[in-house]
């Protein structure tokens, strides 16, 4: 009946057109860049480290509330400190640097895109790319400013020029040079070993990759490589060597011996964080076990294999660690998709077509109970949850959120009858839970996550105890993204007693719970202030020194 209509929505081909898999990555990569505060960590974080590069004037190395940020290189927040010195005024400080975030995202699908399409055609590679932008943990990060996506891009663009390499050599070789730079910038040295080892270990295990240009290419990698890198360490022996001193120890000092209890983490982040692509990558792996030694295959496990090693072997055990291991799984994965039985097929798309439609209901009743108060439970819970918010209804989100819904009625009821089905149902809906939470909830959200008013009262208190101003606070207990908020909302700059040991500074900043009791600091020192955001258990306490009498 829907054909018969003369308005009836044209059918949508599979493997899906160039244009339809980049208006699903904008989708994407748009929504939850804009409209509300840096939230914790990883968010506020990278706030705080472009705020620092505007402000004081920090740009070789990031830093953190006037200390040196180790965990990071400089490189994504050179772009987002670039954004958000051209669109602030527009935009707003940590909204423009968010761009920065949109542009790795994008530049990171359209190279796994590209390396997919050397390895195994254009069909797969579509595929690859829709599969990674379905990744869970993907989807998680892919809005924040975070120096992990800059190592992406970098690390795509490397994949892609070993992918490049049997066919043009010349331009792979920069590739590959650019690539590196770009991934150790970003995040350290740690960042470019997967990439370099898997460069050099091709050519010893595929004849595909074994000829005297490919050979070549990667001295022409290491050379485009060590230009920009060099630059930088030149600069920072010049200009602050104590600094890069520390840095590079640092960074040296977070990777490890491997212990079978990372494994485990690891192994159970990525069964979330990779879904959907590690089944289908898995299924590849064992149907086409006997062809192994085929070059996109034998590619995808070196990626995948030499990866994982470097995440497992790092000292820290975060979550956000596993990104890089994404896009090489995705590249299998996409290589599979087609391959996958039909029964299985069926199942998992219907699985993805009604989970995110369900989740998508449930995201705008929440939203019609907030703004009518109708159903009275779930507006209760709502209110209940987040203290205080008053919710407003704003005409540009609802149509954003009618519009993704709207094509996503479309992407179910105008596919056509394919393999590629399954994942385009993932990307699209993941695309609209993302999207409908970032449009009709984000308000409901931010007014919970945000330190603005925690910052800015703070600061008031401050201004009333110290008109003139104050040089010095200590602070005891303070995590670095409550440190960076602090900077970044109201100029507060702490000095760590965790880390530099008490001072004689004339104020104090302590986080407590609600029931530590602070009698042990009331002969020094007296409250002039507490506070906390709403629903938060952690409790922001300022002390200034008690007179003697």
């Amino acid at each position: 009946m829907l054909r018969a209509l003369p308005f009836a929505l044209p059918r949508i081909g599979l493997p899906p057109s160039t244009l339809l898999v980049g208006v699903v990555a904008f989708a994407y990569a748009l929504p939850g860049l804009f409209g509300h505060d840096p939230w914790k960590p990883e968010d506020a974080i990278g706030a705080g480290i472009v705020h620092q590069m505007l402000e004081p004037g920090y740009w070789l190395l990031p830093y953190l509330a006037g200390e040196l940020y180790t965990e990071d290189g400089p490189f994504y927040y050179w772009v987002a400190a670039v954004f958000a010195r051209v669109a602030a005024t527009v935009l707003g400080v940590d909204d423009a640097a968010r761009l920065a975030s949109a542009a790795a995202v994008i530049s990171t699908l359209l190279l796994m895109r590209a390396a997919a399409r050397e390895l195994y055609g254009r069909s797969p590679a579509d595929a690859a790319m829709l599969v990674l932008l379905g990744c869970l943990g993907l989807l998680i990060h892919a809005h924040e400013t975070l120096g992990e996506l800059g190592m992406l891009a970098g690390q795509a663009l490397a994949w892609y020029a070993i992918a490049l390499a049997p066919r043009k050599p010349r331009k792979a070789g920069v590739a590959l040079g650019v690539g590196l730079a770009i991934a150790v910038l970003s995040k350290g040295p740690w960042a470019a070993v997967a990439p370099a080892m898997a460069a050099i270990a091709m050519p010893a295990l595929s004849p595909h990759w074994r000829s005297r240009a490919a050979l070549i290419s990667l001295f022409e990698a290491l050379v485009v490589f060590a230009v920009p890198v060099a630059l930088w360490a030149a600069a920072i022996a010049m200009r602050m060597p104590q600094e890069g001193w520390a840095w590079l120890a640092a960074q040296w000092h977070s990777i490890g011996v491997p212990r079978f209890g990372d494994l485990l983490y690891d192994l159970k982040v990525l069964s979330w964080a990779a879904w959907p692509a590690w089944p289908i990558a898995l299924y590849l792996l064992w149907d086409r076990r006997r062809m192994l030694s085929d070059p996109g295959l034998l590619f995808g496990l070196v990626a995948t294999g030499l990866t994982f090693a470097t995440v497992v072997g790092l000292r820290e055990l975060r979550e956000v660690h596993t990104l890089a291991l994404l896009p090489p799984i995705a590249l299998l994965a996409g290589a599979g998709v087609e391959r996958l039985r039909r029964g299985a097929v069926h199942a998992l798309e219907w699985f993805g077509a009604i989970t995110f439609s369900f989740f998508a209901l449930l995201v705008w009743l929440g939203w019609i109970a907030m703004m009518t108060g109708s159903p009275e439970r779930i507006a209760r819970n709502f209110a209940k949850l987040e203290p205080g918010h008053v919710p407003s209804f704003e005409w540009l989100p609802f149509a954003v959120a009618i519009l993704l819904s709207l094509a996503w009625i479309w992407v179910l009821l105008r596919s056509e009858r394919s393999p590629y089905r399954r994942v385009l149902f993932w990307a699209c809906g993941a695309t609209l839970l993302w999207g409908l939470i970032m449009t009709l909830l984000l308000s409901w959200i931010d007014y919970g996550k945000t330190y603005r008013p925690v910052a800015q009262t703070m600061a008031a208190a401050l201004r009333k105890a110290y008109p003139a101003g104050v040089r010095c606070i200590e602070s005891r207990g303070l995590g670095q993204s409550q440190r960076a908020a602090l900077d970044y909302h109201a100029g507060i700059v702490t000095r760590r007693a965790e880390l530099h040991g008490a001072s004689q500074c004339p104020v104090l900043l302590v986080q407590a719970r609600p029931d530590e009791d602070d009698q042990a600091l009331a002969k020094t020192w007296k409250r002039i202030w507490e506070g906390n955001r709403p629903r938060d258990k952690e409790r922001y306490r300022l002390y200034v020194r008690a007179r003697r009498s």
